[in-house]
């Protein structure tokens, strides 16, 4: 099992892949489920097309969960994040895609635009993994990659983001209350699941970007995994990880957000001779990385009722 600071989640429940098929049949699970009469019933709506998105949302116990599905930014739209951010956006960018968590007086959401926003633009932004790892990126540099050098660009052309959500409601640190691992480990039926993705880059053939979010409900709570995947080939690996939380009939929103990477060899010696698929992975890198993580922030909001 992968050790977790004290309220942290093992995610591995809901990320690892046998976890995950039974997630994506909600519908199934919705319909086993028996509601008693004391009990909520959710209300799902799916609706949408390829051409203006695919939008599904669930409403319960007075709040309602959205999560949008757009195609990727077309050009005019990549030209208006250039103008807009400053600096080339990623590969793809699904600018209109959105998750939203909303209720009386309580709104979140996650964007792809807010979250290239806090990508660093400043002036020595694109030096510093090499000046991190410089031992890597020198033999990196040697090893035939004559086209790392195309990837220096004065900004952090790794397009990682400590990026959290966008909220009007400020945030406060605080010990209590924690993310209940030991609930997330109860078999619950899963009301309503999806997986979106943000924006996503191949770092000129250097390795991968990639900023998703994975959310799901239960009769008892919800949980969201807004997760930055970061892989620069024979240098490192690199994952922001921001989970929200709340137990339905309790007054917090629960904010946990980690940062945790280390050398590309340090996983590839982990791996062995095993399946080089692997380092594409985020769930299996995610629980290869060292504890503790070398960020680890815990908030909450109040809910006024």
């Amino acid at each position: 099992m992968v050790a977790t600071l004290p309220g942290q989640i093992n995610w591995k429940s809901m990320s690892d892949e046998e976890d995950l098929k039974p997630f994506r049949s909600s519908t199934i699970l919705l319909t086993l489920h028996k509601f008693t009469m004391d009990q909520a019933v959710p209300k799902i709506t799916r609706e949408g097309n390829s051409r203006e998105g695919f939008f599904q949302s669930i409403e319960y116990k007075g709040w309602r969960i959205i999560s949008k599905k757009a195609a990727i930014c077309n050009s005019a739209e990549m030209d208006s994040i250039q103008t807009d951010i400053g600096i080339p956006p990623p590969e793809m960018v699904f600018g209109n895609s959105e998750v939203l968590l909303k209720n009386e007086d309580f709104e979140l959401s996650f964007k792809a635009y807010d979250a290239l926003r806090m990508v660093d633009t400043s002036s020595n932004s694109s030096e510093h993994i090499k000046v991190a790892y410089a031992d890597d990126w020198s033999r990196k540099s040697a090893a035939n990659h004559t086209d790392v050098k195309d990837v220096i660009k004065p900004y952090d052309w790794t397009y990682s983001t400590e990026y959290q959500g966008t909220c009007a409601a400020s945030f406060t640190a605080a010990e209590e209350p924690k993310i209940d691992i030991e609930r997330l480990k109860k078999p619950e039926p899963i009301l309503f699941y999806d997986e979106n993705i943000l924006y996503e880059d191949e770092l000129a053939d250097n390795g991968t970007a990639m900023l998703s979010i994975r959310l799901r409900v239960m009769p008892s709570c919800f949980l969201v995994l807004q997760r930055f995947f970061l892989r620069v080939d024979d240098v490192l690996f690199r994952i922001n990880d921001t989970r929200i939380y709340h137990e339905f009939g309790t007054s917090y929103v629960v904010r946990e957000y980690t940062s945790k990477e280390a050398p590309y060899q340090y996983i590839r010696k982990i791996m062995g001779h095993g399946d080089v698929s692997l380092l594409n992975d985020a769930n299996w890198i995610g629980s290869k990385l060292p504890e503790p993580p070398q960020t680890f922030v815990r908030e909450h909001v109040r809910l006024k009722r």
